[in-house]
């Protein structure tokens, strides 16, 4: 299907960092007030139904980075393909991810949904929260089928430089969820509500809307013919390009997600509160990250379609001025997250333990997150370039050494607790950011983006 001249992407060295950078700020700040809301909505109820919530957010956590998998591969190849005006490339790469993400996405809805206790038990969750929790974990099990698929399309879309409507489309099924959510947890007229299930509900209705939205934009905005088979039929030659940068980001993701749910299973064993604080915590490092994580998607997008258009300079440039925005922003960020989240908290959880814990874990954040920039920004830039193999290597390290070892050795060796697990996922951050921006500032990843573009200039010739 043809797509008018005004809505064909711009060539690479027109990309604006800005223009292309906020709406995914946007996005990001839609997605974390939902969380916010959720756990504001589930603390009506109880602090189990925080800790039970907060657990399904970081399970969704631990599958998110695999769903990321096929997603970051297929937009990574996906720019490189457009930044070469390879456009049935690009494509074909697009209905390859597609494929992949509906597999994994009814490979996780099997292992959550189907032994729902089982997952629960593994994630240490207190037995006297299990018979609430199993019902909701089923559903969000139902829930985890569409995640990789959203991720995949949504990423796709943001690919095409077409962040704007992948902005609207995430506040339209915010608003359903919200919608939902609402009078299924608290209740409306005779209707006295279901509570925490309400959460689960809203969520998997939400991404049913998303689905149909994105499906909508890739037939009529991006001119992608999309057929039953192309959901389920795995493309060899298009998937090869896709797990070439997403296999080894797969290895990074994880083993990051395993090392966290171990010091998840640390944090529910010191108790209901201690994990309530723990997803407490998450959240507010949430709205700190929302900039950092926009400013480095958009980095990546801008580098991917550079890198594919052999402007390795231009790209060099735009990583650093994204990184040093994202740093500022951070860091000020970080700060007055420091003052206001302990506040805020004091408000929300009337438990003293939790509003304890939140004030000395924001203490850490502000070392921690200056060194999550690092990682988030410089590690995108090295994906854009195709260059995933060697922060595999020391991540994974990092992950089991620093944040799972360090987490086990502070926290409950020498007692710190949930303070001990925050200095860990501290020192994680900084140890993988310092690499990451050394491997950058070396140029290691040049060779492998002169290979992508070399490669895109051989499959135009064959075409």
């Amino acid at each position: 299907m043809p797509v008018s001249p005004s809505k064909i992407p711009k060539h690479p060295t027109e990309l604006n960092l800005f223009e292309l950078t906020w709406p995914i700020f946007v996005e990001n700040l839609l997605m974390t007030l939902i969380g916010t809301l959720g756990l504001w909505m589930a603390g009506h109820a109880s602090v189990g139904a925080v800790a039970i919530f907060g657990l399904a957010n970081q399970l969704r956590g631990i599958f998110d980075r695999i769903f990321r998998v096929v997603g970051i591969g297929t937009s990574v190849v996906v720019t490189q393909h457009k930044g070469g005006n390879d456009h049935e490339g690009a494509k074909d790469v697009a209905r390859a991810g597609l494929a992949a993400s509906t597999w994994v996405g009814l490979v996780a809805m099997t292992l959550v949904s189907l032994d729902a206790p089982q997952v629960l038990r593994i994630l240490g969750l207190p037995g006297e929260l299990m018979a609430q929790a199993v019902p909701f974990f089923i559903v969000i099990g139902i829930g985890l089928a569409l995640d990789p698929i959203v991720i995949t399309m949504t990423s796709v879309l943001r690919a095409y430089t077409f962040t704007r409507d992948s902005m609207r489309l995430t506040m339209a099924m915010n608003i359903l969820q919200v919608a939902l959510s609402v009078p299924l947890v608290f209740g409306v007229g005779s209707f006295s509500g279901i509570g925490l299930m309400g959460l689960a509900i809203g969520q998997v209705a939400s991404r049913v809307l998303m689905l149909a939205m994105l499906t909508w934009m890739w037939i009529h905005r991006m001119g992608i013919t999309l057929t039953l088979g192309d959901a389920v039929h795995l493309r060899r030659g298009p998937l090869a390009g896709i797990l070439h940068i997403g296999l080894p980001s797969a290895g990074e993701k994880i083993g990051f997600r395993i090392a966290f749910l171990m010091t998840v299973s640390m944090a529910a064993n010191l108790g209901a509160s201690t994990l309530a604080a723990h997803a407490y915590g998450m959240q507010a490092a949430s709205w700190v990250t929302m900039y950092m994580v926009a400013l480095g998607f958009g980095a990546e997008i801008i580098a991917g379609h550079l890198v594919g258009a052999g402007r390795l300079k231009q790209a060099n440039a735009t990583l650093w001025k994204a990184f040093w925005i994202a740093m500022g922003i951070t860091v000020a960020g970080a700060t007055a997250s420091c003052f206001i989240t302990p506040a805020v908290i004091a408000h929300v959880a009337k438990d003293p333990q939790i509003v304890a814990l939140i004030g000395s874990i924001m203490l850490v954040e502000l070392a921690l997150e200056p060194g999550r920039c690092l990682n988030v920004v410089l590690l995108g830039g090295l994906r854009a370039a195709g260059d995933v193999r060697f922060p595999v290597k020391f991540s994974i390290i990092s992950n089991f050494v620093l944040m799972a070892g360090l987490s086990w050795l502070l926290g409950k060796y020498f007692g710190l607790g949930l303070i001990g697990i925050w200095i860990a996922y501290a020192c994680d951050e900084w140890a993988r950011g310092l690499i990451m921006a050394w491997r950058w500032y070396q140029l290691g990843w040049t060779h492998t983006a002169r290979a992508a573009r070399r490669r895109i200039l051989q499959r135009s010739a064959h075409a």
